[in-house]
């Protein structure tokens, strides 16, 4: 065994320490690629932090940023890297865990399964 004290939960905990990281890969898993949908899916968060959050992002390999010209206005997608697509197991236990253990907002059973599907699909989990 390692004689170290490091704590692979806890560095991985630190890396995504950001509160609006797993929010941003969910919907990108789902489809959305603009700032402005991002807004939409989680108005929360401020402009600045949703900036911020994004640099991050890119910074640390999750997300790529791509500037496209569409005639005479500029448009930036992100997509997911392949290491933020390896986020999708644990994106998916995340909200399993919200559904089954928590389930704050009292979704009934139907909900759940629905809403579980869904994520089971975008996040590709078989």
């Amino acid at each position: 065994m390692a004689e170290n004290n490091i704590c692979p939960i806890g560095n991985t905990l630190d890396f995504f320490n950001r509160k609006w990281i797993f929010c941003i890969l969910s919907n990108i898993f789902r489809g959305m690629k603009h700032f402005s949908e991002f807004k939409k899916a989680n108005p929360e968060i401020s402009n600045h932090i949703l900036s911020e959050t994004l640099k991050y992002m890119e910074e640390n390999d999750l997300i790529n940023k791509t500037t496209i010209e569409d005639g005479s206005r500029i448009q930036t997608e992100y997509s997911l890297t392949e290491k933020g697509l390896k986020t999708n197991k644990i994106l998916y236990e995340i909200t399993s865990y919200y559904f089954n253990e928590l389930n704050y907002a009292g979704y009934n059973d139907n909900e759940k399964n629905e809403i579980l599907a869904e994520y089971q699909k975008a996040f590709n989990i078989e």
